[in-house]
């Protein structure tokens, strides 16, 4: 990667976090929790410092679905909705990212889930590591190939990364948003379901982000997000990243290990 485009990608997220799975290419970028960027936002104005928060696995812990009222607080909806993704058994979530490093970077990824531990992944990337990537998730267990490649199994550490909540739901539900970070922006109909729209926004430094968020009315079940992300102040290089998810629920499929 050029060297500025690190540097116009570090101003952008401040914070980068990447985890690859080199046999299969389950790759998944999380920036700074955009909970933090608030904060940090607000902090620089008022001057005081302001807690930090970090999702892990240990936020996401079986919860029923429930109708959600237009009157509940935007970050307990949407944290909830991250939760009962992580959990739902039968479902299916493309996530199409744009420019996330670097111009004419792309990723698009179909993950299937048919069980808690059990998931199948399709990634296909242009650019950086162009190709097409499989992913099977048993378990503990993560099998991965390139196009029609021999099936190789990962390390366990890197299987533990790859089974994370940040490699299996988008990134707009991976932030630790804090009561006033989100607000209820409107009801939609997506797909046929009555959904609320959540929004985000924040201007750090020559970063303008804006995360729009849409959850079932009735069972609290994301059903699309969308990320966007400006960064103008660097050069004559302007950045423009984007992440758009949309899911379905209901799908019934077999997932089996491939070795």
């Amino acid at each position: 990667m050029h060297a500025g485009w690190i540097a116009a990608a570090a101003l952008v997220s401040g914070t980068f976090l990447s985890g690859t799975f080199n046999c299969g290419n389950l790759a998944f970028a999380q920036d700074k929790p955009l909970g933090d960027v608030a904060r940090e936002a607000r902090a620089q104005k008022s001057e005081s410092p302001q807690a930090k928060k970090v999702v892990t696995n240990d936020d996401f812990k079986p919860a029923p679905p429930a109708p959600v009222s237009a009157t509940a607080p935007p970050a307990e909806v949407v944290k909830k909705a991250a939760n009962l993704l992580f959990h739902d058994t039968a479902h299916s979530c493309r996530r199409e990212t744009v420019n996330n490093s670097g111009p004419g970077w792309a990723d698009d990824r179909v993950t299937e889930a048919a069980a808690p531990d059990r998931y199948h992944i399709v990634t296909t990337q242009l650019k950086t590591n162009p190709g097409r990537y499989e992913t099977i998730i048993i378990g503990r267990d993560v099998y991965g190939r390139k196009g029609n490649e021999t099936w190789q199994k990962a390390q366990p550490f890197q299987a533990q990364i790859d089974t994370s909540a940040g490699a299996l739901i988008p990134d707009a539900l991976m932030f630790g948003y804090q009561d006033g970070d989100l607000k209820l922006a409107g009801s939609e109909s997506v797909d046929g379901a009555p959904t609320f729209r959540y929004e985000f926004k924040t201007h750090v430094g020559d970063m303008d982000r804006t995360i729009d968020i849409w959850v079932g009315v009735n069972d609290n079940l994301p059903r699309k997000t969308h990320m966007l992300t400006l960064t103008t102040g660097y050069g004559s290089v302007p950045i423009r990243w984007t992440e758009d998810a949309t899911c379905s629920y209901g799908l019934r499929v077999t997932i089996e290990p491939p070795m």
